[in-house]
């Protein structure tokens, strides 16, 4: 590799998944400066983070600061590093023996040497399928790192929206908590001039108080929903004025989960090693070259085989056992792998209906009616100092009102999160500005 390239790549790691189409039939001088203008290219478009989050930064900035997809990337990295270890061709290095020994009659003396080389040999094809086994293995180690980044990116999802959403419910429960302060006044002054009686002014005083204490309740939810949040993103959180509660808008083809690649691959890995199990029952022979000088100057050179002898189990070792518990390793993953897919076909059946029934839910929230809602909730005092209504009869009214449009709050959440649900379940990108 070129200094420049590498260089790159140690100042921007990013860059790595470029590399190999960058570098392919390019000189290394252009390579290296390509490199490092991709990497330049990306690093700048990279979004700062510190400066808040917001619905288009929210996963790049989450996932980069995560510790568990930082450990799920160094279970990747060991995962590639046993398929290097995989690689070698011999199942064991070369040995090299010597002898030197001295040999004496009583007329003559000899020095007697001898050199041997051994090397082991396997002859069933067993480092094949070991680098077989070892890709399998990575395959499965890097597609449950896509696994544990489509987990991330759903729960940065709906901690954002119920962030925004409990920053919504602060908003209403204020609101309310303001209509019901514009009664409780105007039922006490009735009570006062003697055109009501001081147990509604009491009534209508008590619900002013139960109002404030909705909207304190929901300060601290928005609290407690902004620290989560921020603990799944690793930065301060502040919404900007721009966060609202849209459903996410996922395009694409669907694609196979990954978390049903990793266990197909694990499955494969099994039935490899299975096979790999097999066929080191074959004895490996050894040959062993060697060259020596004996009795009086007498030069000797040979070549040996070496071959061990296979004995029955349990006075040999037949892996009778491993192949066994390998077997049943590979059976347990062929039952999780039907589990699965029936986990996944419920996933997407029930978020399709999930999404089916939330969306015929807020077509009852027309903007009409919650204008009216609201106009309405403001209008009560108004009603109640005009003679056109009781105070029971406001307060009777006012708490429709109120359930009226928390139940609109609470039906654009959930189309909210029966997104994030269905985006996922069908096998669509979570990640980016959606």
């Amino acid at each position: 590799m070129a200094p420049g390239v590498g260089a790159a790549l140690r100042l921007f790691p990013k860059a790595n998944s470029m590399k190999l189409a960058v570098t392919r039939g390019v000189c290394p001088r252009i390579s290296a400066l390509i490199t490092i203008a991709m990497a330049v290219s990306a690093r700048a478009a990279e979004p700062d983070c510190n400066e808040g989050l917001t619905r288009s930064t929210l996963t790049t900035c989450g996932l980069n600061n995560s510790p568990v997809l930082a450990a799920e990337l160094a279970t990747v990295h060991s995962s590639t590093a046993r398929r290097e270890a995989a690689r070698p061709f011999l199942p064991s290095n070369p040995s090299v023996g010597a002898t030197l020994g001295s040999r004496a009659t009583a007329d003559a003396r000899a020095t007697n040497w001898s050199v041997t080389l051994a090397q082991e040999l396997e002859v069933a094809g067993q480092s094949l399928l070991r680098v077989d086994v070892a890709d399998d293995e990575l395959s499965a180690a890097n597609a449950q790192l896509r696994v544990v980044r489509a987990e991330l990116a759903e729960q940065l999802w709906l901690a954002w929206f119920d962030a925004i959403a409990a920053r919504e419910r602060v908003k209403l429960a204020s609101r309310l908590e303001q209509a019901t302060g514009d009664v409780a006044r105007t039922a006490r002054g009735m009570a006062s001039n003697g055109l009501s009686s001081t147990v509604d002014a009491a009534l209508a005083d008590a619900a002013w108080v139960a109002a404030s204490e909705r909207r304190l309740e929901a300060q601290r939810e928005a609290r407690a929903s902004l620290l989560r949040l921020q603990s799944l993103t690793g930065v301060h959180v502040e919404l900007g004025g721009d966060a609202d509660l849209e459903p996410l808008r996922a395009t694409g083809n669907a694609e196979v989960r990954p978390e049903l690649k990793a266990l197909e691959a694990l499955k494969s890995a099994s039935s490899r090693r299975v096979e790999l199990l097999r066929r080191t029952r074959v004895p490996n022979p050894t040959i062993t070259l060697f060259a020596q000088n004996d009795g009086f100057n007498e030069r000797v050179l040979g070549v040996g085989v070496g071959v061990p002898i296979p004995l029955p189990q349990p006075v040999g070792r037949t892996r009778a056992g491993e192949i066994d518990e390998a077997l049943a390793a590979e059976e347990r993953l062929q039952a999780e792998l039907g589990g699965m897919l029936r986990r996944l076909a419920t996933e997407r059946g029930l978020a399709d209906s999930d999404t089916l029934a939330v969306s015929e839910k807020r077509s009852l929230f027309t903007a009409e009616r919650i204008e009216t809602a609201t106009r309405a909730l403001q209008a009560l005092s108004t009603q109640l100092s005009a003679g056109r209504l009781t105070v029971r009869e406001a307060l009777v009214s006012q708490q429709s009102f109120v359930e009226l449009l928390q139940s609109e709050l609470a039906m654009r959440e959930a189309a909210c999160v029966a997104s994030v649900r269905a985006t996922r379940a069908n096998g669509l990108s979570l990640e980016g500005d959606l």
